[in-house]
């Protein structure tokens, strides 16, 4: 019974680079997934927005470097927009500065890629 309860998450995985994207799947898949029901793939800030209309998701994980809208803008836009939608940074980018950018514009963690593990992932999803 509890399983069943816990597996509820609807995922988006926001990010241009194809091999991160099915890497990053498999993890999630992998190590999550008594907790995730969905996993939804966007290539950019743009396609998040439009599947975030049409989709019940809880928690964006978004890169921050992409064609058509970046990270920042469309994680400022999620936060406007849809309520409850829990961004999570991720990006090869380990500068203060884009740190600070994406936590500013609504995001409640930030990851940097090379250290995705899955005590980060469990720590994301909680």
């Amino acid at each position: 019974m509890i399983s069943s309860i816990m597996k509820n998450l609807k995922v988006c995985i926001v990010d241009d680079n194809a091999h991160f994207v099915k890497a990053f799947r498999f993890m999630l898949e992998d190590t999550q997934s008594e907790k995730i029901d969905k996993i939804y793939e966007a290539k950019n800030g743009q396609e998040c927005l439009d599947l975030l209309k049409e989709k019940p998701i809880d928690v964006v994980f978004m890169d921050i470097d992409m064609p058509v809208m970046s990270g920042i803008e469309a994680t400022k836009k999620i936060v406007d927009a849809f309520w409850g939608v829990k961004v999570v940074a991720i990006s090869f980018h380990s500068e203060m500065s884009h740190i600070k950018e994406m936590l500013e514009a609504g995001a409640r963690n930030y990851i940097i890629k090379e250290d995705i593990n899955k005590e980060i992932l469990e720590f994301c999803l909680a």
